[in-house]
């Protein structure tokens, strides 16, 4: 086996161990009341607060599509509505959700 072949990057490694390794429902819950009353704590009014969770929400939600793009290994730029719907419904909602979406709408 050449060395190449052993060494990974940690961006095509897989982010579940296991296919049953999932973060409990508890867990998720706590991180993102935390996450929320950070921001809470921190701003004067409620729509400082929308903004600052709509950022927060943003920057993860790019870093994980930015991964599926990557590990899909096209090397072209889809710019066409029907093909980045596609993208999604297919890969991004799988990574996210378990499954496939059922449509496109």
């Amino acid at each position: 086996m050449s060395r190449s072949a052993r060494t990974t990057s940690i961006l095509d490694r897989n982010i579940l161990k296991q296919s049953s390794d999932q973060v409990s429902l508890s867990a998720f819950s706590y991180v993102y009341s935390e996450l929320v009353q950070y921001h809470q704590s921190r701003v004067s009014n409620i729509s400082e607060l929308e903004e600052k969770l709509s950022s927060a929400g943003y920057g993860v939600g790019f870093k994980v599509l930015e991964l599926l793009a990557y590990r899909s290994r096209e090397n072209k730029r889809e710019t066409r509505i029907m093909s980045i719907l596609q993208f999604i419904s297919s890969s991004v909602w799988k990574a996210l959700f378990g499954k496939p979406a059922d449509s496109l709408e």
